[in-house]
C-alpha cells in the first residue's frame, strides 16, 4: 500500500511510505484482509503489529473475546505465510485521560495483559511474538488528539520499537 500522508524527514531520511498500515482499522477488518496483503507482497520478516484491537476497544462494538481471538487468528495467518516471522506486538498506549472512561480503561489494560498471554502463546520453534510496551510513561503530552500521536508520541514510539528491533537485529 502506497500510504498518501505526508510526513517530515528525519535526519535526511525519507519516511518509506510503502507499507501496510491501516489507520483506522479493526482486528477484523484486518484478519478479513491479510491473506490478500501477503499474496501481494510476499510474507514478511518482521511485523510490527501496532495497536491490536486498540480500534475494537474504542469502537465498543465487537466483544472482546472476539477482539483476542482476531489479533491470535492473525498472527497465525503471518506465522502460516512464514514460519520464521518475528512479530512486534505492542501493549497498547491509553488514550487521552479525559477519554479514557473506567471501562475503556480497564479494556485497555486487559488488553495490554492479554498481549503478553498471546505473545507466549504464539511463539513458536522457529516464530518469535515480542511485546513491546507502549503504556508505562506515556501521558497526555504525547499525543495530537484524543489517541493518535503527536511528533513527541511518535518519536516515544518509535524509541520503543527501536530498543526491541535493535535487539532482533542483532542476533
Amino acid at each position: 500500500m502506497m500510504d498518501e500522508a505526508s510526513y517530515n524527514d528525519f535526519q535526511n531520511i525519507s519516511f518509506d511510505r510503502d507499507h501496510e498500515g491501516r489507520g483506522g482499522w479493526t482486528s477484523g477488518q484486518i484478519l478479513e484482509d491479510i491473506d490478500n496483503w501477503v499474496a501481494q507482497t510476499g510474507a514478511p520478516d518482521i511485523v510490527l503489529f501496532s495497536s491490536p484491537g486498540g480500534n475494537d476497544i474504542l469502537d465498543q462494538v465487537v466483544p472482546y473475546n472476539e477482539i483476542i481471538a482476531n489479533v491470535n487468528a492473525i498472527i497465525d495467518v503471518l506465522q502460516s505465510s512464514n514460519p520464521n516471522i518475528i512479530i512486534v506486538i505492542e501493549q497498547i498506549a491509553p488514550g487521552r485521560s479525559d477519554l479514557m472512561t473506567d471501562e475503556l480503561a480497564q479494556a485497555f489494560t486487559n488488553m495490554q495483559e492479554d498481549v503478553v498471554e498471546i505473545a507466549a502463546a504464539q511463539t513458536t520453534a522457529t516464530s518469535s511474538v515480542i511485546t513491546v510496551d507502549m503504556f508505562t510513561g506515556f501521558t497526555d503530552a504525547l499525543l495530537a488528539d484524543d489517541v493518535h500521536y503527536n511528533e513527541a508520541g511518535a518519536l516515544f514510539i518509535a524509541n520503543r520499537y527501536y530498543q526491541v528491533l535493535e535487539n532482533i537485529l542483532e542476533n
